[in-house]
C-alpha cells in the first residue's frame, strides 16, 4: 500500500488558535493583489502541516481511493470570498439612506402589516365608528327626551298639588332607590329590595299624612327590620347586604321631605326657587370650572370639580337670587335670604355629586343608572338635591 499524499489541516483566519497575537492581525485572502500564475504558488494562510496528524484518519483509503486531498482542493473553499473585502470596504465609503420596506403577509393584499396584526385587537371600520356615533346620539336624545318628560311631570304635580305631588314624590323615589339597588347587585352586593321600596312608600305616605316626623319613624323601623333579618337568615355577607339596603333608605328616603315643603306656605315658589337656584349654580360651577379651573376640590372622588367652579356657581346663583326676589312670586323671601339659599345651595348642591362619586368608585361603577328613565339623567336630578331641599325646609320653617 502506498502512502496517501500529505494531508494539510486547514483553519480559516478567524480560527486561528495563536494565542498570542492579542492585536488582531489581518491575514489577507488568496489570490488579493497576485496573479493567477502566484496563486498556485502562495502559501495558504493558516494552513498548518502535520504529518503526524490523526485528525483525518477516517479519510485514509486504499490505493482505488479517488477523493482528492490537494492544496487546490483544500483551498476551494475560499476561493468563493476572494474580492469580499474590496466589496465590503467600498459599500462602507458609500452613502446610505432608510428605506421603507413592505412585507407581504398572508390574507393581506396590500402587503402592509395593520395594527390589529400586531396587537391582536380588532380595529373598528367605517361602519362601526358610525355605529357609535348613531348609538351615543341616540342616548343623548333618550336623555334629554326623559328629562324633559320627568321635569313635565314634577311641573304639572307640583301646579296641581296635595296627592298629586306626594305621589309623584313616591314614585321618584321608588324608582331611585331600584336604580341604587340595581346597581349595588352589578357590583355583587345584594340588598334587601323589597324591605327598601316599602320603606319609600311608607315614609311618602307617612309624610303627607302625618309630617315630618313619620319619614324617621318609618326610616328607623325598616333599619331595624333589615338588622334582624340579616341576622337570623344565612347569607354570605350579611353586614355587606345591610349596609347597601340602609344607605338605600338613607340616601334616597331625605327626598320624602319635598312632601311636606309643598304642604308649606306658597309650596310652588318655594320648590321653584330651589330647583332654579340649583340649576344656576350648577350650570355657571361647569363653565367656569371648565374654562378657569385649575385646583380640584376633591380629586380623588370628583376630579372635574374644582374650587374655580365653586366660587362661579356661588356667584351665578347670588346674582339668580337676587334678581328672583325681585318679582312678586319671591318678595316674601327678601334680599337676604335669597342670598343665604344661594349660599347654602351653592355649599349642598357639589356633596350631592361628591357623594355620588364616592359610591360609584366605591362599588367600581361609573353610571348610576340602571332603567331607561333615569333620574341621573335630568339637569336636575331630584336624588341629588335632596340635600338643598332638606336645608331649605329648615331655612324656611324658621323664616316663618
Amino acid at each position: 500500500m502506498t502512502e496517501p499524499p500529505e494531508r494539510k489541516d486547514f483553519a480559516r483566519p478567524w480560527e486561528s488558535d495563536d494565542k498570542d497575537d492579542t492585536e488582531g492581525r489581518v491575514v489577507p485572502l488568496p489570490g488579493l493583489g497576485d496573479s493567477p500564475e502566484d496563486q498556485d504558488e502562495q502559501p495558504l494562510p493558516g494552513i498548518d502541516v502535520d504529518d503526524g496528524s490523526d485528525d483525518l484518519d477516517w479519510l485514509a483509503t486504499d490505493d482505488d481511493s479517488d477523493l482528492d486531498l490537494s492544496v487546490d482542493y483544500t483551498a476551494a473553499t475560499t476561493q468563493e470570498y476572494i474580492g469580499l473585502a474590496e466589496e465590503i470596504r467600498r459599500a462602507e465609503e458609500e452613502e446610505w439612506q432608510q428605506q421603507a420596506v413592505a412585507a407581504h403577509v398572508p390574507g393581506v393584499d396590500t402587503g402592509l402589516v395593520g395594527f390589529e396584526d400586531v396587537s391582536g385587537r380588532h380595529i373598528g371600520t367605517e361602519e362601526d365608528y358610525e355605529a357609535l356615533e348613531q348609538a351615543a346620539t341616540s342616548d343623548l336624545a333618550m336623555r334629554i327626551g326623559s328629562g324633559v318628560v320627568i321635569f313635565g311631570l314634577f311641573l304639572g304635580c307640583l301646579l296641581l298639588g296635595g296627592p298629586w305631588f306626594a305621589t309623584f314624590v313616591v314614585l321618584v323615589m321608588v324608582v331611585s332607590l331600584g336604580e341604587l339597588y340595581a346597581t349595588m347587585r352589578s357590583a355583587g352586593h345584594k340588598p334587601l329590595a323589597l324591605f327598601g321600596l316599602l320603606a319609600m312608600i311608607a315614609m311618602g305616605i307617612g309624610a303627607y299624612r302625618s309630617g315630618v316626623g313619620q319619614i324617621g319613624i318609618w326610616a328607623a323601623v325598616a333599619s331595624a327590620i333589615t338588622i334582624l333579618f340579616v341576622s337570623i337568615a344565612p347569607r354570605r355577607n350579611p353586614l355587606a347586604d345591610a349596609s347597601v339596603t340602609v344607605l338605600g333608605l338613607g340616601w334616597v328616603g331625605l327626598l320624602a321631605f319635598a312632601i311636606p315643603i309643598a304642604k308649606g306656605p306658597a309650596p310652588l315658589e318655594t320648590i321653584l326657587f330651589i330647583v332654579i337656584t340649583t340649576a344656576i349654580n350648577d350650570t355657571g360651577a361647569f363653565f367656569v370650572g371648565r374654562s378657569f379651573g385649575r385646583t380640584k376640590m376633591a380629586p380623588n372622588l370628583s376630579p372635574n370639580k374644582s374650587w374655580e367652579g365653586f366660587v362661579g356657581g356661588l356667584l351665578l346663583s347670588a346674582i339668580a337670587a337676587s334678581v328672583m326676589v325681585s318679582f312678586p312670586a319671591w318678595e316674601r323671601f327678601g334680599l337676604m335670604n335669597g342670598l343665604i339659599l344661594a349660599g347654602v345651595v351653592s355649599v349642598v348642591s357639589p356633596l350631592g355629586d361628591i357623594a355620588e362619586s364616592m359610591v360609584k368608585r366605591s362599588i367600581g361603577v361609573k353610571d348610576m343608572g340602571s332603567v331607561p328613565v333615569s333620574l341621573t339623567h335630568l339637569n336636575l336630578p331630584l336624588k341629588q338635591r335632596v340635600d338643598v331641599l332638606v336645608v331649605r325646609r329648615h331655612s324656611t320653617q324658621k323664616n316663618q
